[in-house]
């Protein structure tokens, strides 16, 4: 049976003993049912990970001893997915998807044709984000977390020089992606941009270009903006990181 995964903030080198408090104390105690004497992994978002063995469950913690910890994960590449804001069931699976995916970052991303940012919630929209992509992790053992951005402008995402490679699909054509992959060279860190639902306008698709944003293709079908978002990360995910 494969061991339950929960998500502890920091687990120091050598650590021997870790305990679990709120949310994920809650979580192995009352929804996984977790018992003293059962192994469990830990994890802390960064690249870390343990096994460890249940040792004490207590009304407001567990204590777990650790057993073995594994190498840090470090992927190769650094993917950032960018997703224009869509309605709020669909955005919500695109970052599941890329959580798992083990993209590195997610940014919802205002445009024209988006829907609009939250309002008065964004803070808890935000937080809501971050359990979504923390659960997404523990789900598939990943070692590491997606860090949830809050919604930016398209033209303030423009301006950002952290991703050294800058992707966008594109249904007006564009390199195919796999070409792009299955280059030569050592994969950059990339940002993949997708649009919103209705598409970007020529404007902003000018000032893409402008940017430095490559057009992309996944082919001849017109996919939803959230499959795109999928089938893309997925792409680059396995050709760059696995």
């Amino acid at each position: 049976m494969t061991a339950n995964q929960f998500f502890v903030p920091d687990i120091a080198e050598g650590a021997t003993r870790i305990v679990l408090e709120g949310e994920e104390h809650r979580h192995l105690a009352r929804a996984a049912r977790v018992r003293q004497g059962e192994k469990i992994w830990l994890f802390d978002g960064r690249g870390r990970r343990v096994l460890a063995r249940v040792d004490k469950v207590a009304a407001d913690h567990t204590e777990a001893a650790v057993l073995k910890e594994e190498a840090p994960e470090r992927p190769r590449t650094r993917i950032v997915l960018a997703q224009a804001l869509l309605e709020a069931r669909k955005l919500e699976g695109v970052l599941e998807k890329a959580a798992e995916l083990g993209c590195a970052g997610f940014v919802p991303v205002t445009s024209a044709r988006s829907l609009r940012a939250p309002g008065e919630r964004a803070d808890r929209k935000l937080e809501r984000w971050a359990r979504i992509a923390r659960e997404a992790a523990k789900q598939c053992k990943s070692r590491l977390l997606t860090d949830v951005f809050p919604p930016r402008p398209l033209a303030d995402l423009l301006r950002d020089p952290e991703a050294e490679r800058r992707l966008v699909l594109s249904e007006h054509g564009g390199r195919p992606l796999r070409e792009v992959l299955a280059g030569p060279g050592v994969p950059l860190p990339v940002l993949l941009l997708v649009g919103p639902a209705g598409g970007w306008t020529a404007g902003e698709e000018k000032a893409l270009h402008a940017a430095g944003f490559e057009p992309v293709s996944l082919g001849r079908r017109v996919l939803r903006a959230e499959t795109a978002a999928v089938a893309g990360a997925a792409m680059i995910a396995h050709f760059w990181n696995e």
